[in-house]
């Protein structure tokens, strides 16, 4: 039932959006994930509840749902979402070590600040804190566990403008360097994030609401990026129920709310092969 809350209040922040989106084309992060859905990782489920004032996370098993180690962490904190298909991401290469964060809003505005916690979740311990100046969300992470991506939000009168940062773990700082299609100027996007798959490295997120609707290559061992426009002028009714994948031959495939494949694009070259006309 949370879990269900949860999601019906990103997609209603989605339609909220989607309507301005007419307009201002976009929308923010889809949030973070305090619910018993949590994160799954092998034969583990971690997940950041609700506990007064603070956050109960909690180690369990995937399949009995016994606790088997918690950490309680003051104030209200959770997984984060990636995509509004309820895709949950936030455990850091190791492992072992669970990214934490709060909600992007304070009230009806953008924080003007924003902490991430990092937690070993073997020990049930906070290891770390990233404090930076603005407003961020996680997105993405490299294999490797140097680099964190996130999505900054560069406007308070438009919260639907963001742009992709890398943060250096390594170093504790956050790269000057923007995250751009390596093919364009443009520093700046807008879009909401329906949909993610991964595949060697490379995040893949399928975003509709903006301009035109495309898919973010993130290449997170190089801290570069590819935008893939999809074929049509508009954003498709109803893309909140796309989904991305890949097919048999490696393929990054756009199926529609049925299983169809409306968009296939070759993972290599970045070309679309083949589409459908009216999604």
């Amino acid at each position: 039932m949370q879990k269900a809350v949860l999601l019906a209040s990103a997609l209603t922040l989605a339609c909220v959006v989607w309507v301005t989106a007419l307009a201002s084309a976009a929308g923010p992060s889809p949030g973070i994930n305090r619910s018993a859905t949590g994160l799954t990782a092998g034969k583990l489920r971690y997940v950041a509840l609700p506990a007064g004032a603070s956050t109960s996370v909690e180690a369990l098993n995937r399949d009995s749902g016994r606790v088997l180690r918690r950490l309680d962490v003051r104030g209200a904190w959770g997984i984060p979402f990636v995509a509004y298909d309820g895709t949950t991401e936030g455990l850091l290469a190791d492992g072992h070590t669970l990214l934490l964060a709060r909600s992007l809003f304070s009230g009806q505005t953008l924080r003007k600040s924003t902490t991430l916690k990092l937690v070993d979740v073997r020990k049930m311990k906070v290891t770390g804190t990233v404090r930076l100046r603005g407003s961020y969300a996680f997105d993405a992470r490299s294999p490797d566990g140097r680099y964190l991506y996130l999505t900054e939000f560069v406007s308070s009168e438009d919260p639907s403008l963001y742009r992709v940062r890398a943060y250096d773990l390594r170093k504790r700082t956050l790269l000057a360097k923007i995250v751009t299609d390596r093919k364009s100027w443009e520093t700046g996007m807008r879009g909401m994030p329906v949909t993610r798959t991964w595949n060697d490295g490379w995040a893949f997120t399928l975003y509709g609401g903006g301009d035109r609707p495309f898919i973010h290559a993130l290449d997170t061992r190089s801290v570069e990026a590819v935008c893939i426009f999809m074929p049509w002028k508009t954003t498709p009714d109803h893309i909140f129920d796309f989904r991305l994948g890949t097919d048999a031959d490696g393929h990054l495939v756009v199926r529609g709310p049925h299983g169809r494949a409306l968009v296939v694009i070759d993972r290599d070259t970045f070309r679309v092969l083949s589409a459908v006309e009216s999604p």
